[in-house]
């Protein structure tokens, strides 16, 4: 026979209560446990705060004071200035601790990332506390946009720094090559500078014994000077004696001058008297040596020695040019 058929009615139904009953009272304890985890059981009260914007908050998220959750946000609405209005259910317990001058933030459960939740800081105890239904300000969380437009300029700010370094990172390679090319000039010259000295010393030496010539010659230069300064002054005073007797010479010529122009009339009276005869008596002898004269120059020797003589004659002739008795003349002279 089978176990079953042995029961008696009665032991089933308690069987069978107690497979239903256990479900319940564990059911039960489930839910008083997540309850009182819930704080379902706890008196509430209410505080809004209004954001720019939703930041991705909804009903159900926690909210917390000094890393503890003191309730959740029950309601995200919009108010009439399109701003985000948050309700915040909080345990009545803590009221107290959220006083006018506390601020509600948005936060992360995790940190930097995590689910979005509500931070509230403690407020003053001199400051009232915030009924239900109250108000707290709100600070608006970090946006990344702003900050990524704000850092925008200094990044390029940076960015031209970084090639403005750059470019003075070049120009100073630059001078540093030119310094280097300077201090090898500089130690080649440092070489030659031995040489130098030797050249200004030599040149020294010369020069002081060229001064110690010319200070031990210098007496007799001045004294060369000072004869020849001395025979200009005695040309000069010879000059001056000269000058002085220039007019007795002048009066001296002009006596000579009056004496031969006199003689000159004297012996155009001779000649008006005594010369005709012995023009015409010189004129008939000169005619007679004219022609002995042209005979004896058509023999062959006699003809060659006369060309000679006439061309010499020709000669001093045009090289010997006739002074003037005329007084005028010899004034210009």
């Amino acid at each position: 026979m089978h176990y079953s058929h042995r029961l008696s009615q009665k032991r089933i139904h308690q069987i069978v209560g107690w497979f239903v009953l256990v479900p319940i009272l564990l059911l039960g304890a489930v839910l008083f446990i997540v309850a009182k985890s819930e704080n379902l059981f706890e008196e509430k009260y209410t505080v809004n705060t209004v954001f720019s914007e939703g930041y991705g908050l909804k009903a159900g998220q926690p909210v917390v004071l000094l890393g503890i959750q003191i309730g959740r946000v029950s309601k995200v609405a919009f108010t009439e200035q399109n701003d985000a209005k948050v309700t915040l259910e909080i345990l009545k317990k803590y009221q107290e601790k959220v006083r006018h001058n506390s601020v509600a933030k948005i936060g992360k459960t995790g940190g930097f990332v995590g689910e979005t939740q509500i931070e509230v800081t403690v407020g003053n105890k001199n400051k009232p506390v915030v009924p239900s239904g109250g108000h707290i300000e709100a600070e608006e969380p970090f946006n990344v946009a702003e900050l990524l437009a704000e850092v925008k300029p200094l990044v390029e700010t940076f960015k031209n720094t970084l090639l403005r370094v750059e470019q003075i990172t070049q120009d100073v390679h630059a001078t540093v090559k030119t310094g280097n090319e300077t201090l090898g000039h500089v130690k080649e010259a440092s070489t030659r500078l031995p040489a130098v000295l030797e050249n200004v010393k030599q040149t020294t030496v010369t020069v002081r014994e060229a001064a110690r010539t010319t200070a031990a010659d210098l007496p007799g230069i001045t004294a060369s000077a000072r004869k020849s300064v001395d025979r200009v002054g005695g040309v000069v005073e010879d000059m001056k004696t000269a000058t002085a007797k220039l007019p007795a010479v002048v009066d001296s010529a002009q006596g000579t001058v009056d004496n031969v122009k006199a003689m000159t009339e004297d012996l155009k009276g001779i000649v008006h008297q005594d010369v005709p005869p012995l023009m015409r008596s010189a004129q008939g002898t000169m005619a007679d040596v004219n022609e002995i004269v042209t005979g004896a120059k058509r023999t062959f020797p006699i003809s060659a020695f006369a060309a000679k003589g006439r061309a010499a004659q020709s000669e001093e002739l045009a090289s010997i040019a006739p002074r003037s008795l005329r007084k005028d003349d010899l004034v210009k002279e």
